[in-house]
């Protein structure tokens, strides 16, 4: 079961415990997201890649992931790549010309955030029109600059039993 908690405006808790590994509703947060940079930190990145591979066929939506062997790929369409996407700086231009609907899904690679990646995401976050397009970052740990995370919806997944303390038959118990 996961339940999400606002930390503040832009950060999200949302929690997974046992087999569960996949938060509910994380896509429709993504989409959702009051920001088009959507920071999202997981201890189960690949999981998720795979939540929103079955998203994107069962949806029919456009989704998308970026490694740098392949540049962007379509996760709905299996073998369907994007053209002059295998650098992170071109992928995320191309993002920022496209008119059309999609999440863009980008690794958390500190050593990929060079100073013209920086801007190309500070670009994407600020732009106002086309707020249906998203760009998540994902990765296990976050280490984004400061004005980066202001202008992001940050989420926030943990796993395992909730750090709150309960009141259960007379005794107070985490979880």
């Amino acid at each position: 079961m996961s339940e999400p908690a606002a930390i503040n405006e832009s950060e999200v808790l949302v929690r997974t415990s046992g087999d569960q590994r996949v938060p509910e509703r994380l896509y429709e947060q993504l989409l959702e997201s009051s920001s088009n940079l959507v920071l999202v930190e997981s201890p189960f990145p690949a999981e998720l890649i795979e939540n929103m591979r079955l998203m994107a066929q069962r949806r029919g939506h456009s989704i998308y992931a970026w490694n740098a062997e392949t540049g962007l790929a379509s996760l709905r369409e299996h073998g369907i790549t994007v053209a002059g996407s295998k650098r992170l700086s071109e992928a995320l231009r191309f993002v920022l010309q496209s008119g059309h609907f999609g999440v863009y899904v980008f690794p958390a690679d500190r050593s990929e955030f060079t100073p013209q990646v920086l801007a190309l995401m500070r670009q994407i976050a600020r732009v106002k029109e086309g707020g249906d397009k998203r760009v998540v970052v994902l990765g296990p740990a976050l280490d984004m600059p400061a004005p980066l995370e202001r202008l992001a919806q940050i989420i926030k997944h943990r796993h395992g039993p909730s750090e709150r303390l309960r009141l259960r038959d007379g005794r107070w118990i985490r979880g």
